[in-house]
């Protein structure tokens, strides 16, 4: 048995929309970044003729796509169905509103080749005997009746209903968060003490700025965490969602998150992106089973150069530019107030450099004024968000107060001001 699994496509990823794509002019080049992958990961896939194919979620980074995009994934569903490749594609929360999902044309068709699914389901395969489980992002979830969490549960209540009456292989595919699961990591710089990395007896007489990694795990706790996915009785669990290919520490079943299919951000700059193949008549490999990790190596480069002028100056004499060909380059600015004015004098300078050596599709740039007591907000702000895996209306509530109070003195204006923005804030939430 031979499965390609793939997940998180955001085919519609809508970035940088004044920059068309050189391939589909009318659409911005990031679609295209992520059109190009799963095309190439389409190819790859009819190559190696697995019996199914299965999209763990996230076909569309939002809910609208353009007939364009949609065109495109259908046309790519018709080689596989072509190369008789059955599709199971199971919903996303991008693909998702409060009202629908973006796969119901599809879903409409009936096509018999091609399965959506947006409620949690059993798939029993007779040649060969195995059991599929499927648990995509419903519309539930997203309207906020039930937690992930909770449908899982009721999920597993049918799971062991269905392996009491026969036993089969089963293989769990799911678009979900679990807890302490990498949802994304980054590289910075850290001044850190040589000694403490070396384990050498004698003092470095230096102390040295290196790339460390970074990772924030997730610290939901309304996801499902790694000891319920070992009660499924699967063997293997894949997982789509959170866009680190990554191996989870289960201790009964072996559990994956195959990644997103392209680089989302510049978090995500280092990361290799691609596929998962699950074939059981390989050998057992590391941790990863029977499975194997396919690269897509056209990923887009993407580099981010932090400080002041000196400092962004002297990271542009240190890079590498043939790694950075086609890329898209960030220009942070992280200073004091008086050196940014420096900075904005010399911003040109620093693109027609960038521009001399490598053939950037984009250049961008943003600024950060030293403060204290914003960057500890922000600070606080972002663990709470990267805790949870997710946004929050809480969490957008409470921007938008920091943000009132940084603005207005007054405090009977200030409150007024507050409850005016909480109401259409929550007014706006409803219509979606």
């Amino acid at each position: 048995m031979k499965i390609a699994i793939v997940a998180d496509l955001h085919l519609n990823k809508s970035v940088y929309k004044g920059v068309a794509d050189r391939e589909w002019p009318q659409l911005p080049f990031r679609n295209g970044d992520f059109m190009r992958s799963f095309r190439f990961i389409c190819d790859e896939i009819v190559k190696v003729n697995p019996n199914l194919m299965v999209i763990n979620g996230d076909i569309y980074d939002h809910f609208e796509p353009t007939n364009e995009v949609r065109g495109f994934f259908s046309s790519q569903l018709r080689r596989l169905v072509d190369a008789k490749i059955p599709v199971i594609i199971l919903v996303g929360n991008h693909d998702v509103c409060r009202k629908h999902h973006a796969l119901k044309d599809i879903q409409e068709l009936g096509l018999k080749d091609i399965r959506i699914v947006e409620k949690p389901t059993i798939y029993e395969l007779e040649k060969p005997n195995f059991r599929l489980l499927l648990f995509p992002y419903s519309l539930d979830i997203e309207k906020g009746t039930v937690t992930s969490k909770e449908e899982f549960d009721k999920f597993l209540i049918q799971i062991k209903e269905a392996q009491d009456k026969e036993n089969k292989t089963s293989l769990f595919f799911g678009h979900c968060g679990i807890q302490n699961a990498i949802l994304n990591s980054y590289t910075d710089e850290e001044i850190i003490n040589v000694k403490e990395i070396t384990n050498t007896t004698t003092t470095p007489s230096i102390i040295t700025p290196i790339l460390k990694e970074k990772a924030y795990f997730n610290r939901n706790k309304k996801d499902i965490c790694m000891e319920d996915l070992d009660k499924i009785g699967a063997k293997y669990v894949f997982l789509g969602d959170f866009h680190q290919f990554q191996v989870l520490d289960t201790k009964k079943c072996i559990s994956m998150y195959s990644g997103s299919i392209e680089r989302n951000s510049f978090s995500e700059s280092r990361q290799k992106k691609g596929f998962v193949i699950y074939n059981d008549e390989l050998d057992n490999e590391n941790n990863m089973g029977c499975c194997r990790f396919i690269e897509y190596p056209h990923c887009r480069p993407m580099a981010e150069l932090r400080g002041n002028l000196d400092q962004i100056k002297k990271k542009l004499q240190e890079l590498d530019y043939s790694m950075y060909q086609e890329g898209i380059f960030k220009l942070s600015f992280i200073g004091e107030r008086e050196q940014l004015i420096e900075f904005s004098s010399g911003l040109d300078e620093l693109k027609k450099q960038i521009l001399e050596k490598t053939n950037a599709i984009h250049i961008f740039h943003k600024q950060t004024i030293n403060n204290k007591h914003m960057a500890e907000l922000a600070s606080k702000i972002e663990q709470r968000i990267d805790e949870k895996g997710h946004i929050e209306a809480a969490d957008v509530i409470d921007v938008v107060k920091e943000i009132i109070d940084e603005k207005i003195t007054d405090k009977e204006e200030c409150k007024q001001v507050k409850e005016l923005a909480i109401e259409i804030y929550k007014s706006s939430m409803e219509k979606t």
